[in-house]
């Protein structure tokens, strides 16, 4: 989840910190050129740098930020002096608080991760909150998505090493076809249980298997036999195994262009990505390759200001 430590010389950086949120005003500008810094790049060196501030000032980094900043600006900068570990589980806090819940976000922390990450994420987020997450969960979404949270949280997913085998590919494509099409009414838990149990790989195996075998696509199936959020979950699952660069390039796109824009959760997708840089990379090739645009160009064009700033800086090159 995290890269490895390394040391890094932040005295001058920190002091271009405080001195852009000392006084009357904030030079956002700098905030934004030292905390996108390839050097810090690495969350362990960022990590460094948020506690040199401290160390050096006696100030909480986040807290000068929060003071100084304001809007997607602000919270852009938070989840970038954030470890991925940490920003995952406030994430989980954001998306479960309040009214409703925010399947969105909960898919994006939660979904196709490795079982590390995911016993991981439950630590941290009980570390933040002080109570469990499938707890929470429980008390905020319907009882299908509960069960399929629950098998997620279960960290018994195939890991990413894992072979893919002819016979196992051909059990789960006729168990996906006898809970879907096979049967008057789509047999839920038994699609869920193959999707969340199975790797990347192990998922575009089976899609592909299942079109060549009853020439229908499984997206397809999916969509004609599910609905909301269930839905989502399921296609989230297989479209990023089949093509996680094209799937990662629709996720940055789809919150940045809708009518009623939504930042944070384009915010945390992005910086998710930036701090995986071959990811990152492959998602602005999809990117430019699906809509005939670059990433770069569409943050110039639907986003202004300093916020439209960090975001350029976060992407980086055309």
């Amino acid at each position: 989840m995290e890269s490895a430590a390394v040391k890094v010389n932040t005295t001058s950086d920190i002091e271009t910190l405080r001195k852009a949120m000392k006084g009357m005003g904030c030079d956002e500008a700098a905030l934004i050129r030292v905390l996108t810094s390839s050097k810090y790049r690495n969350p362990w060196a960022m990590t460094q740098l948020v506690q040199d501030y401290h160390t050096r000032f006696m100030r909480d980094l986040s807290a000068d930020i929060k003071s100084e900043t304001r809007g997607d600006l602000e919270t852009g900068l938070l989840a970038l002096i954030r470890n991925p570990l940490n920003n995952d589980a406030l994430i989980l806090e954001g998306a479960l608080d309040g009214v409703g819940t925010d399947e969105e976000a909960l898919n994006d922390v939660l979904l196709c991760r490795s079982n590390a990450d995911i016993r991981a994420i439950v630590a941290e987020y009980k570390r933040v909150r002080g109570g469990n997450l499938i707890d929470k969960i429980a008390s905020d979404v319907d009882s299908t998505l509960f069960r399929m949270y629950k098998m997620v949280l279960s960290a018994t997913r195939a890991e990413d090493a894992t072979p893919v085998t002819v016979p196992e590919t051909d059990h789960k494509v006729t168990e996906l076809h006898r809970a879907t099409e096979g049967v008057m009414g789509a047999s839920t838990i038994s699609v869920v249980q193959i999707f969340v149990s199975s790797s990347d790989a192990q998922v575009r195996a089976i899609s592909e298997t299942y079109e060549r075998k009853y020439h229908r696509s499984l997206e397809d199936v999916i969509e004609k036999e599910f609905g909301g959020d269930m839905e989502d979950a399921l296609l989230r699952m297989l479209l990023q195994g089949a093509n996680r660069a094209r799937t990662d390039a629709a996720r940055l796109r789809a919150p940045l262009v809708k009518t009623v824009r939504k930042d944070r959760l384009f915010i945390n997708r992005l910086v998710t990505l930036y701090w995986d840089p071959v990811r990152l990379q492959e998602a602005k090739v999809a990117y430019k390759q699906r809509y005939k645009v670059s990433l770069h160009d569409d943050v110039k064009a639907y986003l202004k200001g300093d916020y439209e700033d960090l975001m350029v800086a976060l992407v980086g090159g055309k």
